[in-house]
């Protein structure tokens, strides 16, 4: 069958072909056919090649057309003839979108098994069912991935103008749109990331940051620990301003503070939180800067009043 269809198919070969009955295609389907979808394949393109020979573009006698058309008879030529049709027809796959409010944190497994941990403040979207070469999604927000291995379906986060590619592997994305960046933190495996203007590879402990004013991505080491951290709940703030810090916990929390005469905040601060309440938070951070306050106001906002200073002014 397969040499008459790229027409290697000998003369002897083609009257034993011919002759070739139907008893004996059904005997011997699972020798003939290496699969199911092989067996499909050879449906379409015999059906093709008949079409052909009726729109008069071949003058292969008629006893081939005849020989062909007894093949695909004995192949299930209506059962083909339906798929043909069907695949004509869109198919409508349901996409979800799952969002989570800030200070919370959702976790969830996809179709072909990937486990994802969405951040606070994030929103990621998905197909319910992967179909096609690829598996892609949506990410706003932050997330870490951990993707099912399948070399023959590589997995696609769009980011923005960021596009993130993997096989199979753990990283983290923090793609939140009032940042000036995107950053794509690698655990285990080997990540892809690329715009329109620049890509690079990624291993573990890398980071890949995206500039989005600049449309340009630069690579540095980093330690992944931080990234278990958030997972687990842990808060830490490392040698950090308490302004960088409050950024930190404006999305933690989901709340929005107001500093009171603009005061810059650049004393540091170092403290690490687990699973902490916002008010602990607040209260140790005012316990070791004795000089700031906090004040509650409407619509998740508080004001912070005083004067910043390290211990050692």
């Amino acid at each position: 069958m397969t040499k008459y269809l790229n027409g290697t198919i000998s003369t002897k070969e083609e009257k034993l072909l011919e002759k070739f009955d139907a008893s004996l295609i059904l005997k011997n389907e699972h020798s003939v056919f290496k699969t199911d979808n092989h067996k499909k394949r050879l449906g379409k393109k015999l059906f093709k090649k008949i079409r052909q020979k009726q729109d008069g573009r071949s003058v292969t006698p008629w006893f081939k057309i005849a020989a062909s058309i007894a093949i695909i008879i004995n192949l299930g030529f209506l059962t083909y003839y339906g798929i043909i049709s069907q695949e004509k027809e869109p198919i409508t796959i349901t996409q979800i979108t799952e969002t989570t409010e800030w200070g919370k944190r959702m976790d969830f497994t996809l179709s072909d098994g990937t486990r994802i941990k969405l951040n606070s403040g994030s929103t990621i979207s998905f197909p319910e069912k992967f179909i096609g070469n690829t598996r892609e999604v949506t990410l706003i927000g932050e997330a870490f991935f951990n993707v099912a291995k399948n070399p023959d379906k590589p997995f696609i986060i769009k980011s923005g103008d960021l596009c993130t590619t993997v096989l199979g592997t753990s990283f983290n994305i923090n793609a939140y749109p009032k940042s000036d960046d995107i950053s794509v933190t690698v655990a285990t495996g080997k990540v892809h990331i690329g715009a329109k203007k620049s890509m690079v590879y990624l291993h573990p402990n890398e980071q890949g940051v995206f500039h989005k004013k600049s449309d340009s991505i630069s690579k540095n080491d980093v330690d992944t620990n931080s990234l278990i951290n958030w997972q687990k709940g842990l808060l830490k703030f490392n040698d950090i301003t308490v302004k960088e810090a409050l950024g930190i916990l404006e999305k933690w929390y989901g709340v929005n503070f107001v500093i009171h005469d603009d005061q810059p905040f650049d004393c540091h601060i170092t403290a690490s939180f687990d699973n902490e309440t916002l008010s602990n938070v607040l209260e140790s951070i005012t316990y070791v800067k004795k000089d700031l306050s906090f004040n509650p106001l409407k619509n998740n906002t508080i004001l912070i009043k005083g004067k910043c200073r390290d211990n050692n002014q």
